[in-house]
């Protein structure tokens, strides 16, 4: 692996589409490099303002800043300034961005005019991509149907430098095996690896593969149609809704996996297609991150694991539907958590809707 130069702040900028696996692997490659000392921060991005990942980040106390109410394209400045901030402040050797899952043309809007206004700063964007999804859509059994969906996915892709095929611990060989054909046929000229991001060789593996990455003089950024990519972020619905949640005896995290499978199972139940579903369950000596993507559910939590009486939740829900129906669903589960459980939900801040047309602040294309 290279040696870093102290001067030089290694960016490595992190896209891929919504529950490719982004936030674990991030985690688990910063845990490796404070390991070996090395000063790492980490900034999050969401269309909205209340981000179960910047409050994980924190509950870790990894330095970090966030980007929130839009992508970091459409808010260039607001990541400009956070970094500039996490340099004086923290003095990392490497930042973290991790993009939100719904934006691309990165290379465009973020390499091209970091290289021009900060030559001081190196930029390196890695795509993950979650292998069973990749699988389904390569077999033609997605459940993201619609054809702008799946646009923004293969976009995001097209314009890495650093593939990433993740979770492959998911896929049967012969499923990993037609995942490498189609991605070595279709990215053949990239860098692409399959990664287990819970597996500490694949992390050291990204890492070095990231360190030793060759910046090309002129990227090639996209030929990107953005009423298509406007389109597929508009299929989209985003909810935020941080809540609390009361019982009388110390149960809360009972009820509140009670609350979190009536969620999951409804919106299955209703047919609408899950891109990411996370939640943050927390008081002020325990907290827990509970994600569902396409290919299932990650840190499950047991019944009994922590006794507490009061619970804040935090619920990101990215699905493929209306803000309003996705609304109603999870209100009606809350509503049936609380008469089967026997428990108080207090609703303390909650916002439903889809993102807006994608107007990034620069475009430096080819």
């Amino acid at each position: 692996m290279k040696e870093y130069n102290a001067a030089t702040v290694n960016i490595y900028l992190i896209g891929g589409f919504l529950g490719s696996g982004k936030t674990t692997a991030i985690v688990h490659a910063v845990e490796q490099l404070i390991k070996q000392g090395r000063r790492v921060a980490v900034i999050t991005n969401d269309q909205g303002d209340q981000q179960v990942d910047s409050d994980y980040l924190r509950s870790l106390a990894i330095p970090h800043a966030e980007v929130a109410n839009g992508c970091f394209c459409c808010h260039y400045d607001a990541l400009e300034k956070n970094i500039l901030q996490l340099k004086h402040t923290d003095l990392p050797e490497i930042i973290f961005a991790e993009s939100v899952g719904s934006c691309t043309d990165l290379v465009a809007t973020i390499a091209n005019p970091f290289a021009l206004f900060h030559p001081e700063f190196r930029l390196v964007i890695s795509v993950f991509a979650d292998a069973s999804l990749l699988y389904s859509i390569i077999k033609g059994t997605s459940s993201f149907i619609e054809e702008p969906v799946q646009y923004i996915y293969k976009k995001q892709l097209e314009e890495a430098d650093i593939i990433i095929i993740n979770k492959t611990d998911l896929l049967a060989d012969d499923e990993l095996r037609d995942v490498k054909e189609v991605a070595d046929a279709s990215y053949g000229g990239k860098i692409i690896l399959y990664q287990d991001s819970f597996n500490e060789n694949d992390i050291h593996n990204w890492l070095k593969t990231l360190a030793d990455f060759s910046i090309p003089p002129n990227r090639k950024s996209l030929d990107l149609d953005y009423d298509v990519y406007g389109a597929g972020e508009a299929a989209l619905a985003w909810f935020d809704q941080r809540i609390s949640l009361h019982t009388a005896t110390p149960v809360a995290v009972d009820a509140a996996i009670q609350l979190v499978q009536h969620i999951h199972y409804k919106i299955r139940q209703a047919g609408y297609s899950i891109g990411h579903l996370k939640f943050l369950l927390s008081d002020d000596a325990w907290t827990k991150k509970i994600s569902y993507t396409a290919s299932g559910q990650k840190n499950k939590l047991k019944a009994g694991e922590h006794a507490c009486k009061h619970l804040s939740l935090l619920i990101n829900a990215r699905v493929q539907t209306t803000p309003q129906l996705l609304r109603h669903v999870i209100a009606e589960a809350i509503h049936e958590t609380m008469m089967q459980a026997g428990c108080r939900i207090v609703s303390e801040k909650e916002n439903a809707f889809q993102p807006g047309y994608p107007k990034p602040v620069h475009r430096m294309a080819d």
